[in-house]
């Protein structure tokens, strides 16, 4: 059995395909792209961090980074009646899909969180700066712009390099043309990036099989 048969990223010097969707959410550190709010917020400084940006901006992502190196509960808010739940406080506290929470729950968590001087980081697609403030909280706001062709190309790089085979050169390579087309298409949402440079990859191991 060839390499085309058993894994046609074999002949492209990977393992497997670079952009596969991954189970659990966030992003590994080795594959972490540094776009400026890499450090942790602080705990304790009666604060709401509000993480904003479109679907697939990376908010989850900045979310579990920072979870990451500093603890605290992490909470995830789907649609549906999932929603219908205080949101935990601690000394930081993480609530993701924040603009789904309930405004009477929201009120109550942003209040709680006043009261115990907590540090709250929110993703969210709704400023939520306004009603944390009338709660007594100072508030923060981060927005993750769109990234352009060059930071892209860094993040693609960065993948692709995490699946190289030991002692092997990928063939597998991005200009910084077609970078810039897919960032253009993506419009900041790196999800869709990934979709599309996933099946550039695959379509470039199929070819590379009828060579």
């Amino acid at each position: 059995m060839d390499n085309c048969q058993l894994n046609p990223y074999l002949n492209l010097g990977l393992q497997r395909n670079p952009f596969v969707a991954e189970d659990v959410p966030g992003v590994a550190a080795p594959l972490w792209l540094d776009r400026g709010w890499s450090q942790p917020p602080s705990e304790q400084s009666r604060r709401l961090i509000q993480v904003l940006g479109v679907k697939g901006a990376g908010k989850t992502s900045h979310l579990k980074h920072w979870q990451a190196q500093t603890d605290g509960p992490y909470c995830y808010y789907p649609l549906g009646w999932g929603r219908f739940r205080l949101p935990r406080v601690a000394a930081i506290a993480y609530w993701d899909e924040a603009n789904r929470i309930p405004t009477p729950y929201l009120i109550v968590g942003l209040i709680w969180a006043w009261a115990t001087g907590a540090t709250i980081v929110a993703g969210t697609h709704r400023d939520l700066g306004a009603m944390a403030r009338r709660c007594g909280l100072a508030v923060q706001t981060i927005h993750l712009m769109a990234f352009d062709g060059s930071t892209l190309l860094a993040w693609t790089n960065r993948r692709i390099e995490a699946v190289r085979l030991p002692n092997q050169v990928s063939t597998l390579v991005l200009t910084l043309e077609n970078a810039t087309e897919i960032a253009a298409i993506a419009q900041g949402s790196w999800r869709d990036a990934a979709d599309l440079l996933h099946i550039w990859a695959a379509k470039t191991a199929h070819a590379a099989c009828q060579d």
